[in-house]
Parts: C-alpha cells; sequence; structure tokens
C-alpha cells in the first residue's frame, strides 16, 4: 500500500493509529445508535430480535478490531500475481494464526464458504477444547485470533438472517423501530464505514473495505443444514442468487404496490426509500459476490430441462432485476397514486 511505499516506520505507525482511531470512533457512533434504539423506539418482539443482530454485528467488528489492533505488521500487501485468498484466510494469515486444523468434507458441496462456516461454528462452541489450550499472552492472542476468524467464517449466517427482516420490512410496511430520522441513521452508516477504514489501515490494506460484506454474501445462509445439495447445484451460490432474487421481488412489490396496486400496506415515503435502498446495496454486492464463485454448469438443459441452464440463470436474475428496477423508481418517486 501506499504508506508502505512511502517508506519509514513512522509513517506504518501512524496509519496503524489512524485505524485504531477509527475503530474506536466506530464504536461510538454505534454505541449512540444502540442508545437511541434502546431508549427511543418501543422495544417489542420483532424489535428486540433485530437489536440483537445488531449488537452481534457490533460485536464481530470489535473482536475483529482487536484482533487486528496489535497484530503484526505484514512484509507487504498482496499483489495482482497472488493467487486470491478467501477472507477468513487472509485474517488468519495478518494475524499468524497457527494452522486450525484441515476443513473436511461431509458431502459433495461441503467446500469453501460452506465448510468454513461449519469450522467456524465448531470454534465458536464453548465446549471446544480450543479453550483448554488458552494460558497466558501467547494463549490468550491465539484465542483472539481463532475468534475472529470464526467469527467472519460464520458471517453469512447474520447475512441470511438480515436478509429475511429485510425482506419482511418490504412486506409488511413496517420497520421494527421508529423511523429515527436520516441523521441518526447516519450514526449507525457511518459507524460500519469506519470499522471498515479502521480494518483496512490496521490489515495493511489488505482487507478492503466492502470485503467482509461481499464474502458475507457470498457464503449467505452457510453453516445450516448439512453441506449436501439435493439439487446438483453449488449450494453457496444458489443460496447468494436466491437471496438476490427474493431481494429484488420484495423491492418491485413494495414500489409498485405503493405507486399502483396497493396490493400491501401503505409504507413511509422515508422508509420505503431506505429500506429499497438497502436492499439494492445487497443486490449489487452479490452480483460482485457471484463473481467469486465457480459458476455451475449442469450440461445444455440444466435443472429445467426445458432451457439451456446458464441462460434459465440469467433470465431469472435478470427478470427479477427489470421489475425490481421499475418498483425502486416507483417507491422512490414521493407521493403516490390513491387506492
Amino acid at each position: 500500500m501506499w504508506w508502505k511505499a512511502a517508506g519509514g516506520d513512522g509513517v506504518i505507525v501512524a496509519v496503524r493509529w489512524a485505524g485504531r482511531f477509527a475503530c474506536l470512533a466506530g464504536f461510538g457512533a454505534w454505541s449512540l445508535w444502540l442508545v437511541w434504539r434502546i431508549t427511543a423506539s418501543p422495544l417489542g418482539a420483532v424489535s428486540i430480535a433485530v437489536l440483537v443482530l445488531e449488537v452481534v454485528a457490533l460485536m464481530v467488528s470489535i473482536v475483529v478490531s482487536a484482533a487486528l489492533w496489535s497484530s503484526p505488521e505484514r512484509s507487504g500487501a498482496p499483489t495482482r500475481s497472488d493467487p486470491p485468498q478467501a477472507l477468513p484466510d487472509v485474517l488468519a494469515d495478518l494475524l499468524d494464526v497457527v494452522e486450525l486444523g484441515s476443513v473436511e468434507a461431509h458431502g459433495a458441496d461441503d467446500t469453501g464458504e460452506v465448510a468454513r462456516a461449519r469450522q467456524g461454528l465448531r470454534l465458536l462452541d464453548p465446549r471446544s477444547t480450543r479453550n483448554e489450550t488458552a494460558s497466558g499472552p501467547s494463549g490468550g492472542r491465539r484465542l483472539l485470533a481463532e475468534t475472529a476468524w470464526a467469527v467472519v467464517a460464520v458471517e453469512g449466517i447474520r447475512r441470511m438472517f438480515f436478509a429475511v427482516v429485510l425482506v419482511a420490512v418490504l412486506l409488511s410496511g413496517r420497520l421494527p423501530f421508529e423511523w429515527p430520522g436520516w441523521s441518526t441513521i447516519g450514526l449507525v452508516v457511518g459507524a460500519q464505514l469506519l470499522f471498515a477504514l479502521g480494518h483496512w489501515m490496521l490489515s495493511g490494506g489488505v482487507v478492503w473495505p466492502g470485503r467482509r460484506l461481499r464474502w458475507s454474501m457470498a457464503s449467505v445462509g452457510a453453516g445450516f443444514g448439512d453441506g449436501a445439495s439435493r439439487s446438483g447445484l453449488p449450494i453457496r451460490w444458489t443460496a447468494t442468487l436466491a437471496t438476490m432474487v427474493v431481494l429484488n421481488l420484495a423491492v418491485s412489490l413494495r414500489g409498485l404496490s405503493d405507486r399502483w396496486t396497493h396490493g400491501l400496506g401503505p409504507m413511509p415515503h422515508d422508509e420505503r426509500v431506505a429500506a429499497m435502498v438497502l436492499s439494492w446495496w445487497l443486490v449489487i454486492v452479490g452480483f460482485a459476490a457471484l463473481r467469486t464463485l465457480a459458476r455451475p454448469s449442469l450440461g445444455f438443459y440444466g435443472a429445467t430441462r426445458r432451457l439451456e441452464e446458464t441462460s434459465t440463470r440469467r433470465l431469472a436474475l435478470g427478470t427479477t432485476l427489470a421489475v425490481a428496477m421499475v418498483g425502486f423508481v416507483a417507491g422512490v418517486l414521493p407521493g403516490g397514486l390513491p387506492a
């Protein structure tokens, strides 16, 4: 990165301290958001469930920040000629984690993100024997490093729950908390940006902003089930594509309903715009995630036995994307036609 090319330990130390301050500022902003959520917003069953997801997201960022806080400085950032590494591998390398154990296969598709999520769940299990080996500073650091690796490996589970909540909000027309206004929303958005920037600087420019988000979309839902495909399609590729399709459909239904059909309950304009923008942001990240996954091939006819398999995938995604664009424009424009 540029601070490594600039030479001098002073620049590197300054960047690392800037990363630490960014993480601290992100923690402060996120804490203010949670204080508002608890004190100013009614807490029902759904609201509490969403609050738990928010707290878990903050805890993941804190664990990764703590692990990177004093991690050894790397000799250099990866170049374009280096083979791409999955995010947990990058974190393991950055944190100098010793061998975490081989990723064992438990089914035809229990590879990649699926296997990593399953291994991450085992590491996070409080009954794990790894806790017995953590003694002294080095043992504590190893435990923290393994925990950071594990929480990133299971990010796909949290992303799946988040997508479910987002779809439920779009279809029901109700947020799980009172609308706080754009300035308060800026707290949680700014907090995540600060954490991403801090992790980028603390990692020596390896963990780019947005890489954790792309990883979570590429492994959405990984960790549930036995890791074996019943359809012949790779689980993680199918789950990412399905999440994008469902989000597109939810956006289109919400926009068309509030503008013309009124088949769903009404949703205030600002809340509708925020939910739609967030959904589309996940869809865009989903496209980036799909580029990192191997494309499945089931032959000419594929699963439908009627259309060429690649064309079928493009048709499903393209059609839902087109109707989502119509719904998005209809939903973002102010006002609406009366029922």
